[in-house]
């Protein structure tokens, strides 16, 4: 039987039509799009880019982004995808079957998928062709989701008592937010570079914040926000606007002025940004997996993270959301079946969780 689908393999760089796609889809997310392989290809990375048409549209797709790491080959992720159109099926088999033609074809030694929110049929198809659940994620797996059309009274109520009084004390305090322009983002690293060594993690360059807004920012995708006390910038936060979401990619802070409350000033004035500009939702992008299973399950949250990110973002009184897990698929037969004797416990220790952060920041 002739298949109704076309299907298309691209390297480009740019494919606006593939990202209008992505922009119109319920799953489809700015990792997807062709914009963010031309982020990542000042690392070093290079794209593959599936796409599924039937006689009129883009039904689905997948972009794989490709490197070399030292030791390993080649390896390749798929961050929020495949994606595929709710109403067309037969698509996420499809796009399965032709993700492992590309491992086959570029000599991928190991393959990352991180399926989209509500994509059952994904996962499965997946899962029987020999991919296997990963801790190492390309995109996180629990967040926390604000939901921003209720009106902001409403909003307000359902944060924490502690977390509405710091937004309330963080406006009284002499704490003022303001948009930023790409002049600002050595000010947003160097914040960042504060946050990241009190908390141990490794930054991204100055240099690929730079590329991200020299990308994003002709589209309006790219929002930069500066907290200031007195003229002096405390914290400041890039964030991500895509189809109906605003999504908090990542925050720096100087440490200082703690009792003026800063960060929570700042996550208010975005909020109330967003809502204004029609975004339906507000994503605090990424909390830990174990506290999000213990949230749903109406558990208290974990002692040893009563001071992390996690309990900030959890304070806001967002939904706890948990996606789909990430996948991996071993092209050698070997380590694919010494992987699945104790490859996942493996994976999951400190030191391959930094190297593989190294990787990427690198």
């Amino acid at each position: 039987m002739t298949s109704p689908f076309a299907v298309q393999v691209s390297h480009r760089l740019d494919d606006p039509e593939w990202d209008t796609f992505l922009e119109s889809c319920p799953n489809g997310h700015h990792v997807q799009t062709s914009l963010w392989a031309a982020i990542k290809a000042w690392q070093g990375w290079r794209v593959i880019r599936i796409v599924v048409t039937d006689a009129k549209r883009i039904v689905g797709g997948a972009q794989v982004l490709l490197r070399k790491a030292r030791f390993v080959g080649t390896v390749g992720y798929v961050p929020r995808g495949p994606v595929v159109s709710d109403d067309v099926p037969g698509i996420s088999d499809l796009l399965s079957h032709k993700l492992l033609e590309i491992v086959a074809s570029e000599s991928v030694q190991v393959l990352f998928v991180q399926p989209p929110d509500e994509q059952t049929q994904v996962s499965l198809n997946l899962r029987s062709l020999g991919f296997r659940p990963s801790p190492i994620e390309t995109a996180p797996t629990a967040t926390v989701l604000i939901n921003l059309t209720s009106d902001l009274d409403t909003i307000l109520a359902r944060m924490k008592k502690g977390m509405r009084n710091s937004v309330r004390q963080g406006e009284r305090r002499g704490i003022v937010v303001r948009e930023g322009t790409e002049d600002d983002i050595p000010t947003f690293h160097r914040l960042l570079t504060n946050t990241a060594q009190r908390r141990g993690f490794s930054p991204f360059a100055e240099e690929y914040f730079t590329q991200m807004w020299r990308v994003l920012n002709p589209h309006g995708y790219i929002k930069l926000f500066l907290a200031e006390f007195e003229g002096t910038a405390v914290s400041a936060q890039i964030g991500i606007a895509f189809g109906t979401t605003f999504v908090a990619k990542q925050i720096g802070w100087s440490g200082e002025f703690r009792q003026r409350r800063p960060n929570e000033a700042m996550d208010w004035a975005t909020i109330q940004w967003a809502k204004s500009h029609g975004y339906t939702h507000y994503d605090l992008e990424g909390i830990d997996l174990e506290a999000a299973i213990a949230l749903r399950r109406e558990e208290p949250l974990p002692e040893s993270l009563a001071n992390s990110p996690t309990a900030y973002k959890v304070r806001f009184g967002g939904q706890v959301k948990i996606m789909p897990e990430a996948y991996c698929y071993i092209s050698n037969k070997a380590l694919r079946a010494a992987y699945n004797r104790g490859g996942f416990w493996l994976a999951k220790q400190p030191f391959v969780q930094n190297a593989v952060s190294r990787f990427r920041a690198s």
